[in-house]
């Protein structure tokens, strides 16, 4: 037992073949590599420093830790040629794209046989940062997944920029351990467990689907985040909303089980932030109106767990709406101004 008499923890993730080990007690851990080395192989590497192509960085004294990728976006910048490229502010050059077919000389080291194996590899490697240590890229890394059957050249040249992104912000960390000091007010008082919850409504200029996305902070830290298109489509700007509200919900209601199993305190309600007045008031009805009345019922299963009082909606502004980010393209001052809400920062020890 630790000095301050609490209980002995130890908590090991797995990744395949490789695992980290957090620990209050050195000779707890010890003896679980003694017990384990008696019928595995096993290599101590010692203390954390990488898993996974993450850079773990701490900083003890101030109780902050960040997860980094920017050896990962180094490598993947000379693959591409991109070492010393004009960078970008934001991942797409504008929200208005031209998908119109670019011509052969666009990509001129691309041939046409290569093309799709070549663009399934690089959005590949934009999705393991999206999921990882670079939310600021999930919704992009998201849109250019769903063309990698058949994608074109435009296409190619969209993921490009992305990597123009990357080249100009791969210092950049997801930051634990202090809320971003760039909060508006309406978050505030949510930030340290919250859920946020978003979606645009018919985007999808082809099948006219929408996107959901949300973001969920723990501690004041980003834990989780998601940026899906939707499967069915919505009539309205609220029915888009209450579909990302059970995608938000989804994700709560595991999160809480996590929470429970880990001995974490868990908030209750636990609020789930929304910038649609309508969808917020939707979620707490019970009746069904002429409008929401052909709403499958599978989406409605979040009044339940808000009426026993597990959870409660709330409205916030869209303009301080940090899951906006995942669900579309912004203008580079308010993708900026969410993404430091998202935690974003550069590190002290790679600045």
């Amino acid at each position: 037992m630790p000095l301050d008499g609490s209980p002995l923890v130890l908590y090991v993730p797995l990744h395949v073949d490789d695992g980290l080990a957090a620990t209050n007690s050195s000779p707890l851990y010890q003896w679980f590599i003694r017990t384990l080395k008696r019928r595995l192989l096993i290599v101590d590497m010692g203390p954390c420093k990488k898993f996974l192509n993450l850079l773990l960085i701490c900083d003890r004294a101030n109780r902050r830790a960040w997860l980094s990728s920017h050896v990962y976006v180094v490598e993947l910048l000379e693959e591409w040629n991109l070492t010393t490229c004009k960078t970008a502010v934001t991942p797409f050059p504008s929200k208005h794209l031209d998908l119109s077919p670019a011509p052969l000389n666009a990509i001129p080291d691309v041939s046409d046989i290569e093309l799709i194996p070549k663009y399934q590899r690089l959005v590949g490697c934009l999705l393991y940062l999206a999921i990882t240590t670079r939310p600021d890229i999930s919704y992009y890394a998201m849109w250019l997944g769903q063309y990698n059957a058949k994608p074109n050249r435009s296409h190619f040249l969209l993921a490009k920029h992305v990597l123009h992104y990357l080249a100009g912000t791969k210092t950049l960390a997801l930051s634990f351990g202090t809320p971003s000091d760039s909060l508006p007010s309406s978050l505030a008082g949510y930030i340290q467990n919250v859920g946020c919850s978003d979606a645009d409504w018919a985007s999808d200029s082809v099948d006219r689907k929408s996107i959901s996305g949300y973001s969920f902070f723990f501690e004041g830290s980003l834990v989780s985040w998601s940026a899906v298109k939707q499967k069915s489509i919505a009539l309205s700007s609220t029915e888009a909303e209450y579909y990302a509200m059970t995608h938000a919900f989804k994700e709560a209601l595991w999160l809480r089980v996590f929470l429970s199993f880990m001995k974490f305190p868990v908030p209750r309600p636990f609020p789930i932030l929304s910038d649609n007045q309508a969808a917020c008031s939707l979620s707490n009805s019970i009746s069904i109106s002429a409008r929401s009345k052909h709403i499958d019922i599978r989406h409605h299963f979040i009044r339940a767990h808000i009426h026993d009082g597990s959870f409660s909606t709330i409205w916030i502004p869209t303009t301080d709406m940090p899951a906006d980010i995942f669900t579309k393209s912004l203008s580079s001052i308010l993708f900026i101004r969410h993404r430091k809400v998202l935690g974003l920062s550069v590190p002290p020890f790679i600045a």
